[in-house]
């Protein structure tokens, strides 16, 4: 294996990401690029206040601060795993992108190694992103009192659990390619995370009330492989858990270049639903588009899985939430639906029947797929409200995800564009709730507020359209 090949690579990405999708469609704009920075820095502001200021006025002692960090380890640990899912589930589709280095001079190792790395390149970033502001408040109210428990807690803890959660991918790999069922990795691979997540999740319900229980009593008799590496830490100092830490660490990441990975260039292919279709229609076709992906097939399994874990775990109350799972399919409707919109554009194209199909043939689909989950949850879930609120959740994730389909078209199934889109969609929401949360306006204003965001996604999407169809005509 060839490093000096390897690093060039990851600098291809950085700079195809850089150039094709940091300056695609509406990020052209300098405004919108503008607003879309200064959402994130307010966005890091406020919680980083917040945080900032709570623990200048709660954190005295070094019980406490211990107390805090062991609780906040166990939320990076679930973040960690919920960010591998995400990117998985974006670098599942990587193949039709990677296409451009078939003719590199490089080996398939050299390929995936690189891959691997631009995907913990991401990962990093976000974890970073998401634990900023409590290591910055930290830090500013203690110094670097705490840095070597930080370190431990935070970064030694999450890189573990990252690299693990890496090797058993590729171990679920090999076995795939072993008994010939590759094309079925991913929703296996996926499947397995979501039970390590719901097994992890499961263990930090009891985690917290067990550390808070030590905490209030001055004991320390919580026991779990979640606090393993803190534990050690605390037993035997910095110096020997770093290098523990090293090892580990090591001897993950030569599991990773070692093992064999089939996984970045697997094949997607469509699924023969029928072979002949009476009464076809528009909205009909739209929606074929979409079923026939392996994909979709795949995320309908992921999302049946993770209710039967939850069911298994005693957390039914919340199985009807797992369908957001197949909401993030809408990303791929645009393009999914191209070539339909290609044969439009020679007659009288019409944006708003395309967006009506778009969002209608998303929501039948998921709502179709959905109808075995809504039939056990109407028998199993007491209240009635964990039924209707996914369902609302559905109808807004499906607008905003579809405005990113458009305006940020995963073309050749390029994963970076689809996590361009997920930053352009989920800032705007965090902002827009936290601003909702510190105004504490009334029900109202709230409706109001949320029926004109509804509008401003429309006419993104709308404006979108037109937009490609101009360009397309141009052309």
């Amino acid at each position: 294996m060839r490093t000096n090949l390897i690093l060039p690579l990851v600098k291809l990405y950085s700079t195809f990401f850089l150039r094709k999708i940091l300056n695609f469609g509406l990020l052209k704009n300098q405004l919108i690029r503008s607003l879309l920075l200064i959402g994130i820095f307010v966005l890091l502001s406020t919680v980083s206040f917040a945080i900032y200021s709570f623990f200048s006025e709660s954190l005295r002692t070094e019980e406490l601060v211990r107390f805090l960090l062991e609780v906040y380890s166990s939320t990076i640990i679930l973040w960690t795993v919920i960010v591998t899912i995400f990117l998985k589930v974006i670098f599942s589709k990587i193949d039709g992108f990677l296409r451009m280095t078939i003719n590199f001079p490089i080996s398939n190792k050299e390929r995936n190694i690189s891959i691997f790395l631009y995907e913990t390149l991401i990962s990093v970033i976000i974890i970073f992103l998401l634990s900023f502001s409590v290591v910055l408040s930290l830090v500013l109210v203690h110094k670097l009192d705490f840095i070597d428990v930080i370190i431990v807690n935070l970064l030694f803890v999450s890189s573990l659990l990252y690299l693990t959660l890496q090797v058993i991918s590729k171990c679920i790999s090999i076995f795939a390619h072993y008994l010939k069922i590759s094309k079925f990795y991913h929703v296996i691979n996926l499947s397995f995370l979501v039970l390590i997540f719901t097994v992890i999740f499961n263990e930090t319900q009891k985690l917290v009330p067990s550390l808070a229980t030590d905490f209030i009593q001055g004991s320390n008799e919580t026991n779990s492989a979640l606090l393993f590496l803190q534990q050690f830490h605390q037993e035997y100092g910095f110096i020997i858990t770093t290098i523990l830490y090293i090892v580990l660490a090591l001897s993950l990441l030569s599991l990773i270049i070692v093992l064999p990975d089939n996984s970045y260039m697997a094949n997607s292919k469509n699924i023969h639903l029928l072979h002949k279709i009476k009464k076809i229609s528009i909205l009909k076709t739209y929606i074929l588009s979409g079923i026939r992906k392996t994909e979709t097939i795949n995320t309908t399994a992921l999302m049946f899985l993770a209710t039967l874990i939850m069911i298994i775990f005693q957390m039914s109350e919340y199985m009807m939430y797992t369908m957001l799972i197949a909401v993030f399919n809408s990303i791929y409707g645009f393009i999914n639906s191209q070539q339909l919109r290609q044969i439009m554009y020679k007659f009288n194209y019409n944006a708003w029947k395309d967006y009506a199909y778009l969002i209608f043939s998303q929501l039948i689909t998921i709502y179709l797929l959905s109808l075995p989950l809504l039939i056990a949850g109407l028998i199993i879930i007491d209240d009635y409200t964990h039924i209707l609120i996914p369902y609302g959740l559905i109808t807004f994730g499906v607008l905003m995800i579809v405005m990113a389909g458009i305006l940020f078209p995963p073309y050749n199934d390029n994963p970076f564009s689809v996590i361009t889109s997920a930053i352009v969609v989920i800032v705007p929401i965090f902002v827009l709730g936290l601003s909702l949360t510190i105004l504490n306006l009334g029900v109202g204003w709230n409706i109001g507020i949320l029926i004109f965001t509804y509008i401003v996604i429309v006419e993104f999407s709308i404006q979108g359209l037109k937009n490609i169809h101009r360009r397309v005509r141009i052309e």
